[in-house]
């Protein structure tokens, strides 16, 4: 339902909502979320340009949350990178369906507003906040207030 861009840009919001001490850089959110650095420079430009992230060039520089994680919701991220659309008129063109819409589209439309719905009362901080053993993009278990050794040393470098 999602397309890989919205995967990649889910992943680094997520991964910079969990390390808000400084800038990371491109690179360094890349190897954290296993993207390739190179299309995720890209999602990170279009991310800050939507005024979810600010980017800070030169020594120190690279990329935060424009705002807490609080206040982004998985479907501000969604829409900033590869928006879903709702379906208002048919996508066929059918002089016939002008007025309203076919029961598919209908349905489809329906699906649509329910995912609408769900992601935008899911916030990003919503999905780092402890919720077990599984921590959103590490592979070591949580010690302590959900970080990790992994994630502690990688928030170092």
């Amino acid at each position: 339902m999602i397309s890989q861009t919205t995967e990649y840009a889910l992943r680094a919001v997520v991964w910079l909502a969990a390390h808000p001490d400084r800038p990371l850089t491109a690179q360094q959110i890349a190897e954290a979320t296993r993207v390739p650095a190179g299309y995720l420079a890209k999602v990170l430009q279009g991310l800050s340009r939507a005024g979810l992230l600010h980017s800070q060039r030169g020594l120190g520089g690279g990329f935060t949350l424009a705002r807490p994680p609080s206040n982004v919701s998985l479907w501000e991220v969604v829409q900033a990178v590869d928006p879903i659309r709702r379906i208002t008129q048919c996508p066929l063109g059918l002089e016939l369906h002008a007025n309203r819409l076919c029961a598919l589209h209908q349905e489809l439309d329906r699906a649509i507003a329910q995912v609408e719905k769900d992601f935008s009362r899911c916030s990003i901080a919503s999905l780092i906040e402890e919720r077990g053993e599984l921590v959103p993009l590490c592979a070591v278990a949580p010690k302590g207030k959900g970080r990790t050794k992994t994630v502690a040393k990688r928030a170092k470098r």
